[in-house]
């Protein structure tokens, strides 16, 4: 949900041309879809210089282009698609290697705190995990932007998100989802964090806050180290609301045993799992062996992510 990228170099400069307009073209001329420039048909032909994708015939201005072209083709026909896109407006490094990307949507988009989103950054040479991931939203609705919070690891996707350029774009290929989000409850609320994990609590805990309501609900974040994303909003939050306890369990496994310890109220509590797979599968097994049932059990897990990683 879930080795520095090389940016291309070819000899054209993007953006110093002003846009064709395709209207102005006849039918023996073609806009090269790697530079924007006006290409021949019939000399790109000649040259060897035409590709067929998806239905369509693209015509290259210059070998550099075929060659970046042949590499990637999705990243230069895929603007024939219709899709929302994401513009890049700050990023930072929280802990670790472990960061937040901003970014501005081209078209509103509302979610609930706890939602996911699929987005697609095409890159060259992408690896066998590709050009689209899941993310939660870290941020809120009342932001004003939608925060990204992830380890930036050496996958070719991770290591293009963290070359790209402030403005630079990603695509939105499916609109927030998920029904990971707080719900109104008589019971207590218990939220369990592995490592990246946090993020959907931070965002309906951070909306929760905005909104005046209480922050009836205790945290338990689990990480490798005590550097974890957070941690500071965390304890700032638990200052401010009385009702909002916070506990940081630091390179132990939790088992229900040390969480009932923490929070003796477990079995009687609304629980909310979210982290690496294996831990949120090994946890909800263990919590439904001591008797809380599939209702009040809500699960998130974080795919590409294990107990060395998260």
């Amino acid at each position: 949900m879930h080795d520095h990228h090389d940016h291309e170099h070819h000899h054209h400069h993007h953006g110093d041309a002003p846009a064709v307009d395709p209207a102005t073209l006849d039918d023996t001329q073609a806009i090269c879809p790697v530079t924007g420039d006006v290409v021949v048909k019939a000399e790109a032909e000649a040259l060897g210089h035409s590709r067929q994708y998806d239905g369509q015939t693209y015509y290259l201005c210059c070998a550099t282009c075929v060659q970046l072209f042949d590499k990637n083709p999705e990243k230069y026909t895929h603007q024939t698609h219709s899709t929302d896109t994401l513009t890049l407006t700050s990023k930072e490094n929280l802990v670790d290697n472990v960061w937040a990307f901003r970014f501005k949507a081209d078209t509103p988009i509302s979610w609930t705190p706890g939602q996911f989103i699929r987005v697609e950054l095409p890159h060259d040479n992408p690896d066998n995990e590709g050009t689209k991931r899941w993310f939660t939203i870290s941020s809120t609705p009342h932001d004003g932007y939608i925060q990204i919070t992830t380890r930036v690891t050496d996958t070719t996707f991770k290591q293009a998100l963290a070359a790209l350029p402030i403005g630079g774009t990603i695509n939105l290929v499916e609109q927030p989802d998920g029904d990971f989000v707080w719900r109104e409850s008589e019971k207590p609320l218990v939220f369990i964090a592995g490592g990246i994990g946090i993020t959907p609590f931070y965002s309906m805990l951070k909306a929760r806050g905005h909104s005046g309501q209480p922050v009836l609900a205790t945290l338990i974040y689990n990480g490798r180290t005590d550097d974890l994303p957070f941690k500071a909003e965390f304890d700032e939050a638990s200052k401010r609301h009385p009702e909002f306890h916070v506990h940081y369990v630091i390179g132990d496994q939790l088992t229900v045993d040390k969480l009932t310890r923490l929070v003796p109220e477990l079995a009687l509590s609304e629980v909310y799992v979210s982290g690496p797979e294996p831990m949120v599968e090994a946890l909800g097994e263990q919590l439904r062996a001591s008797g809380i049932s599939d209702q009040n059990l809500h699960e998130d897990f974080f795919p590409h992510y294990n107990k060395d990683t998260y």
